[in-house]
């Protein structure tokens, strides 16, 4: 008698495989885009070894910003420039000495010399513009050139900007031929930012075509302004303009110190300054003023940033 084992094994009693007809040409058909689909996910996706690797955060060399928060401090022009197609306009104003006392309003009641200022950025390094102030109605023409930028990682360490200008002075009935009323004016600046802190060293020299007495026709000076972030919208600055070698007669060195509001739309700066004179060849030429000596006077600028150009 046969035992289970061999029963089952006899192929008599095997089941016979089912033959589904056309089936090998179908899985032949699912192969060659099945290794095509193998080979595309394979270059596409990424390594999953390669994926868990560490990421590291790319550095980018831009420039520092808020060197200084506007084109000029109180009297001495800075590093900042604008971007280009922006429209820079400065409203600066000083007015009479403190000491003057409550019946001339601590010098408000003696007049202000106004100064008004459009630059246009032609570049992101260059600008160009025009003044005017009261005193002597000195019409300026000039322009700023940044040469290099201050950069975040300090492959560049400092700003440095070259600035150059011509003044017209326009009082009528004064006599003098057009080439006496011209002036002439250069500066290079040189700045750095040290996280809150911001330092510029500004050597000039001015060169007037007529003089009075005298007076030499060419003054040296260097400018030092600071700048000091208490907030991101208070800032607290100062400027002092010595003069070196021959100087006017009975002028003193030039000092200021002012505090910067960030509106979000405007710098408003209010300041106590011993000049009244608006731009560095004048303020050398013509302060008489002594700060420590109690010989300051309140002003204030505004300073507005137009987008025309965007």
């Amino acid at each position: 008698m046969r035992t289970v084992y061999e029963t089952l094994c006899d192929p008599a009693h095997m089941p016979k495989p089912v033959i589904i007809p056309g089936a090998g040409r179908f899985m032949r058909s699912l192969l060659a885009p099945g290794l095509l689909l193998v080979i595309v996910l394979t270059l596409v996706m990424p390594d999953r070894t390669e994926a868990q690797l560490p990421r590291e955060r790319v550095e980018t060399d831009e420039p520092v910003d808020n060197v200084f928060w506007a084109m000029t401090n109180v009297g001495i022009s800075t590093v900042r420039n604008l971007s280009k197609g922006n429209l820079n306009s400065s409203v600066l104003h000083t007015f009479g000495l403190v000491d003057r006392g409550i019946e001339h309003l601590y010098g408000l009641d003696d007049g202000a010399n106004t100064r008004i200022r459009l630059d246009y950025a032609i570049s992101d390094r260059f600008s160009a513009g025009v003044g005017r102030m009261t005193f002597n109605k000195v019409v300026d023409i000039g322009g700023k050139y940044n040469i290099l930028r201050q950069t975040t990682t300090g492959s560049i360490p400092v700003e440095l900007a070259v600035k150059a200008s011509m003044g017209i002075n326009t009082m009528p009935n004064t006599g003098y031929r057009f080439s006496e009323r011209l002036s002439y004016f250069t500066s290079v600046m040189i700045a750095r930012k040290f996280n809150s802190f911001s330092l510029q060293l500004t050597p000039m020299i001015a060169h007037f075509n007529r003089t009075v007495g005298d007076n030499p026709d060419q003054l040296f000076g260097l400018g030092i302004v600071t700048n000091y972030e208490l907030t991101d919208r208070l800032a607290l600055s100062a400027e002092y303009l010595p003069v070196f070698g021959d100087r006017n007669a009975n002028t003193h060195d030039a000092m200021a110190l002012a505090l910067n509001i960030d509106t979000g739309g405007h710098i408003f700066q209010i300041f106590f300054t011993s000049s009244q004179w608006h731009n560095e060849e004048f303020i050398m030429a013509n302060n008489r003023d002594r700060f420590w000596k109690g010989d300051f006077r309140f002003g204030f600028n505004i300073h507005r940033v137009f987008g025309i150009g965007r």
